[in-house]
């Protein structure tokens, strides 16, 4: 199943001042194997034109809340990518997690 943007991963809170790190939070079904799939996220790279846009950046932390099985894990954004062409769609992949 891929990342939907009716159920967004949404912004926690900063994690510092002068390196713009932030917390995001994601809770569905997916698990921490499915979510670290290549360019998972999206359309959620920041600066994405696309309705799916969260600000996603590298090095920002992404937690996962499963619901299927009450599991957390902790991931960390490791790359932007794009298609080609002006204006495309930023996607957003992340590191396999640790519970």
């Amino acid at each position: 199943m891929a990342y939907s943007s009716t159920n967004p991963a949404r912004n926690a809170v900063l994690l510092g001042f002068t390196d713009g790190q932030a917390l995001h939070v994601y809770t569905s079904t997916h698990d921490s194997t499915q979510i670290a799939a290549a360019s998972f996220f999206a359309g959620c790279g920041a600066g994405s034109p696309t309705t799916a846009a969260i600000g996603l950046k590298v090095g920002d932390v992404l937690m996962n809340i499963n619901t299927a099985t009450n599991g957390i894990s902790l991931h960390r954004v490791t790359s932007l990518t794009s298609s080609t062409g002006w204006h495309s769609a930023i996607h957003a992949t992340v590191a396999a997690g640790s519970s």
